[in-house]
């Protein structure tokens, strides 16, 4: 890991990504997360615990996590798995799929290919989905 695009926080154990950060190699983190925004993944990212995913970010590969806030603008070429909750902001663009362990909430603008939320999946605005489990408690609202 490059240690210059990177701080850490001991009490929270959380990991904070400098803005316009880039990393070429697959990223592991044991704690939480935080992207400032514009900064590159050419790989996979792994967190143990939160991650917030700064606005404009670009993910070419995997994200793993606890939770996850994905910042608007931002572009994810693979997929998203997350354990617990799973939030995306305005026009996040997903390629692959998003699947997350309880409640997931997408905002006007992303499009994702599939998605599954164990608990509840909340579709705010126009959205752009091209598949949903079935089965999956749908919540959907128009723009507040």
């Amino acid at each position: 890991m490059d240690e210059k695009f990177i701080r850490y926080h001991a009490d929270t154990n959380t990991y904070i990504i400098r803005r316009k950060a880039f990393f070429e190699n697959s990223i592991k983190i044991d704690g939480n997360m935080i992207v400032g925004s514009g900064a590159n993944f050419w790989k996979d990212l792994e967190v143990s615990g939160s991650l917030q995913l700064g606005k404009e970010s670009f993910v070419k590969g995997n994200i793993k996590a606890n939770d996850a806030l994905i910042s608007a603008r931002c572009k994810i070429s693979g997929n998203i798995e997350i354990v617990n909750d799973l939030t995306m902001l305005d026009n996040v663009k997903v390629g692959g799929s998003a699947i997350c362990g309880n409640e997931m909430s997408i905002r006007p603008g992303c499009q994702v290919k599939f998605v599954k939320a164990a608990t509840a999946l909340e579709l705010i605005g126009k959205v752009d989905i091209k598949e949903i489990e079935s089965g999956t408690k749908l919540i959907v609202r128009s723009e507040m």
